[in-house]
């Protein structure tokens, strides 16, 4: 008794601590796993009430990253959390809750004891204001893998979630914070104005200025609209339905002028359905976009994008009111790191380590090399289905990894420190020779690049194709 009582005194006075926020972000990270195992531990012998609070989200996300990862690792009670989710009424510290229940196996939470959470968790799928709640349950329910490697648990639930999608389908929000579009994709509606610092601080951990990448100097950046972006990628099925539609485009739609290879790039790099789509232009992903607002019943004049897929090439103009139309389009990088950070002011929506990587991005190191073959050419050679890895708060699966993702916007150089709108820009012609903005990083590349300020490459051409690079979509929402 003396033992767990000493054990329980120093885990309390563990999270009493203050890291100095001038300190190094991996010294301040180092402080926040102690906290969260020693919370892990306290839960463990049952000295809950000061742990509850640490599942709420903070610009600073790192500790709740860590406790979320650790409870089953502690052998933390499951059934404490499940009682805890039923009666927490903080909607960030519901997700957490949610997303901690997936790393116990089936020895630490059987069937009889997660059955009668199952029915519950499928009712606030459906109903459920919160997209970040929505695309935690997702993550749960649906899926048994996480790459190769089997999951802790397999909760088996995945035709139940696409039954609740399809008969939610092309339905109007009414008072959630999500949809889900006729054509499949779920997207998380971001009611504007916000606010949010865009960029990252010089001393941010991957920050590495070079030749051909823009810049990412801090900014205080509004967006004056409401916007709704998807939760995921687009997959490879979605874009199928779309060039089958459009036998012209599907025409066209040839990996250095053929056709056979853009097969075999696609059974390479992206082979499953439900695996974003690869190696499309940007013009592509503007059809794509375009093709939505159509299947929507968008009347034209809501359209981003010239109506004839035949102009939607390079000189073709945008309108001067774009980002004011309410049919689908690509994410502007302003829109896209706001939702990407989801919150967070560190240099991942988790945190700043990279020990967590993994579990929300498939990136050089991620899946691993297979034991005894260190020189392994499959790893890391291809992405794996959307939604596999652990959203973020808002509601977004893979946004670091798997594939870059087009915006809308040309690549620019942003002032340091400058305050901003989010507005259309004044140049409107869209152009081969000016490079799109590209984010989140693509399974071949280090961690480096997954963090929510980084920009690409200021190579990135409109019509250049890449086995790397797919899109999630957005619109104005209004």
């Amino acid at each position: 008794m003396k033992t767990l009582a000493l054990l329980v005194l120093l885990s309390s006075i563990t999270l009493t601590q203050i890291a100095d926020p001038r300190n190094p972000s991996l010294e301040r990270d180092a402080v926040a796993k102690q906290q969260a195992e020693a919370a892990a531990m306290l839960l463990r012998v049952g000295k809950a009430s000061s742990v509850w609070p640490l599942f709420r989200h903070t610009p600073d996300p790192s500790r709740r990253s860590y406790l979320i990862h650790a409870l089953a690792r502690a052998n933390v009670n499951p059934l404490l959390i499940i009682r805890r989710l039923e009666t927490e009424a903080d909607v960030s510290a519901r997700r957490a809750l949610i997303l901690s229940l997936g790393e116990f196996t089936n020895e630490q939470l059987p069937v009889t004891k997660r059955q009668p959470l199952i029915a519950k968790l499928l009712a606030w799928y459906r109903r459920d204001p919160d997209p970040g709640i929505h695309a935690s349950i997702n993550w749960l329910l649906r899926y048994g893998q996480q790459g190769e490697r089997p999951r802790a648990l397999d909760w088996q639930q995945s035709e139940a979630l696409a039954r609740i999608e399809e008969q939610l389908a092309a339905r109007a929000p009414e008072r959630r914070n999500w949809y889900v579009s006729k054509a499949g994709h779920t997207m998380v509606l971001v009611r504007g104005p916000v606010s949010f610092r865009m960029g990252s601080p010089a001393d941010e951990v991957g920050r590495v200025p070079a030749p051909d990448s823009p810049d990412e100097p801090l900014q205080q950046v509004r967006i004056v609209r409401s916007f709704a972006i998807a939760s995921k990628e687009v997959t490879v099925a979605q874009f199928r339905r779309f060039l089958e539609a459009n036998p012209d485009v599907k025409s066209r739609h040839a990996y250095a002028g053929n056709p056979t290879r853009m097969a075999e790039v696609m059974q390479q790099f992206s082979p499953d359905d439900a695996g974003p789509q690869i190696a499309v232009t940007w013009y592509e992903a503007a059809m794509y976009c375009n093709w939505l607002s159509q299947q929507e019943g968008l009347p034209e004049s809501q359209w981003v994008y010239p109506k004839s897929f035949e102009a939607i090439k390079s000189g073709m103009q945008l309108p001067k009111d774009y980002l004011q139309r309410t049919g689908y389009r690509l994410p502007t990088e302003a829109e896209w790191e706001f939702a990407a950070r989801a919150g967070s002011t560190t240099a991942r929506f988790y945190g700043n380590t990279e020990a967590l990587l993994k579990e929300y991005a498939w990136y050089s190191t991620n899946p691993p090399k297979h034991k005894g073959d260190p020189s392994d050419p499959r790893d890391p050679q291809r992405t794996w289905p959307v939604g596999q890895l652990k959203p973020n708060d808002l509601g977004l699966f893979d946004v670091y990894g798997n594939v870059w993702e087009w915006t809308q916007d040309r690549v620019q150089q942003y002032p340091e420190s400058a305050i901003r709108d989010d507005v259309e820009d004044h140049v409107l012609l869209v152009s081969d020779s000016d490079a799109r903005a590209r984010r989140g990083g693509g399974f071949p590349y280090e961690a480096a690049m997954m963090r929510s300020a980084e920009r690409g490459t200021k190579t990135a051409f409109p019509m250049l194709r890449r086995d790397n690079v797919g899109f999630r979509v957005a619109r104005t929402y209004r």
